[in-house]
């Protein structure tokens, strides 16, 4: 089990690695247009063509809607709760608490640990992780809420689109798919570039409050796999379905946390120490997860 988990792990860690080295010694990565060309073409073509290539019955997309979505519900509840007794606050907390890393770190490790069937609900599990950050986060760091931000993701739409298709039962050209295989090729070591892009631009020198940033870090993944435990418990899920459930919802902090605490003034230093420290207790929490469930 180590060694399998280990040779799943070691091209995930290395590509985010060599995105961090990248980013530090060259200007290879340093073009915005990199993550939009991930945002708007590279996620939604996995996206479809992981829909339409599912070989799962559409209800079981359905059924991870449905977990995924009792998982962040019950992370949003107990993570505010959590918050308030320690005394933080719960505007600049509790989203980085509650979504975790599920695109450029969570699916890459599924796909990884789990192969090419659990693909299409990692994505779908990702996409709504998406849609909670937009949502939930937005409005509890702004203040705001907008349906348009929502509708005009990218992925959303790309969802949307594969559950009708699927849902039609008609088969996919094969110049479909195989522009869909080209297309979303690049996504998966993008992302992970660009997560070690991301990790070497934050500036960790005006840190203070060690504890909090240990507490935060170690709050995000077991009030993550927590909930996932809970869910997987109650809900009759299909074993790969429970396991992409577990995994994604272990996931560290998000690096989208990060940049909407930047831009709506949230805590963003702590949040960029959280990134850090939470990746390898979440790498740690799965593990233990998947060797002991």
């Amino acid at each position: 089990m180590l060694s399998a988990y280990l040779n799943a792990l070691f091209p995930v860690v290395f590509c985010a690695v060599l995105g961090l080295i990248l980013a530090r010694r060259t200007t290879l990565l340093d073009s915005p247009a990199l993550s939009r060309l991930v945002t708007l073409i590279g996620l939604p073509a996995l996206i479809l063509k992981a829909m339409l290539g599912m070989d799962t019955p559409i209800w079981s997309v359905s059924d991870t809607l449905i977990a995924i979505l009792a998982v962040l519900a019950l992370s949003a509840v107990v993570g505010a709760i959590a918050l308030k007794l320690s005394g933080l606050e719960v505007r600049g907390y509790l989203s980085m608490l509650v979504n975790p890393n599920t695109g450029n770190l969570g699916i890459p490790l599924v796909f990884s640990l789990l192969g090419d069937q659990a693909l299409v609900h990692a994505v779908v599990v990702s996409t709504v992780v998406q849609i909670s950050h937009f949502t939930l986060g937005v409005w509890l760091l702004s203040g705001r809420f907008s349906f348009k931000a929502i509708f005009s993701n990218a992925s959303i739409i790309a969802l949307l689109v594969g559950l009708v298709w699927v849902a039609t039962g008609i088969e996919a050209p094969e110049a479909v798919t195989r522009t869909l295989d080209i297309l979303a090729g690049m996504t998966i070591p993008v992302m992970l570039l660009l997560l070690g892009r991301s990790l070497a631009s934050i500036n960790l020198r005006e840190l203070g409050q060690v504890w909090r940033i240990v507490g935060l870090s170690f709050g995000r993944v077991v009030l993550g796999l927590g909930s996932a435990l809970a869910v997987i418990s109650v809900l009759p899920l299909e074993p790969i379905v429970a396991h992409t459930i577990l995994i994604q919802a272990s996931m560290p902090v998000a690096v989208i946390s990060y940049i909407l605490a930047s831009h709506y003034n949230g805590p963003k230093d702590d949040i960029a120490a959280v990134i850090l420290l939470s990746m390898p207790v979440s790498l740690l929490a799965v593990f233990a997860a998947l060797h002991f469930v």
